[in-house]
């Protein structure tokens, strides 16, 4: 894993949640009750696990993961996923929407790193000490 491996990741609906490895913070979604943002770091083992994950999916490929606008669908509420990523000296930034007619495999591969860096998040004692979310979306 390079030194300066970084990534910060919002995702969720309306894009309210946050992980951010720059700066070792998060954001939940305590949707009626707003947004907590605390102070939480990913140990170097996960930042390692996360960084395996992110090569397998060849992440750092920038035409890769490349939203086509005709294939993108407005929900309400929106969600939405938007990264940004350094290693090596090199930043890639790019984001995912909901997609109409099914998501594309590359969408899926992010998809499921989401997932595995959100069960990471779950998973810590700090996040789990943190209110519950009150209310839901519709």
């Amino acid at each position: 894993m390079p030194t300066d491996f970084n990534f910060s990741l919002i995702y969720g609906t309306y894009g309210k949640q946050k992980i951010d490895t720059f700066n070792d913070t998060i954001v939940k979604d305590l949707v009626e009750d707003g947004t907590i943002e605390v102070n939480l770091a990913f140990t170097e083992e996960e930042m390692e696990q996360v960084y395996h994950e992110m090569m397998t999916i060849d992440i750092m490929d920038d035409s890769k993961f490349t939203v086509r606008e005709e294939e993108v669908c407005e929900t309400e509420p929106p969600s939405y996923t938007i990264w940004n990523i350094q290693m090596d000296g090199k930043t890639n930034s790019f984001y995912t929407q909901t997609y109409c007619d099914g998501y594309p495999e590359n969408v899926l591969e992010l998809l499921k790193l989401e997932d595995y860096i959100h069960s990471i998040l779950l998973n810590k004692d700090e996040y789990k000490a943190l209110p519950d979310s009150n209310g839901y979306y519709e």
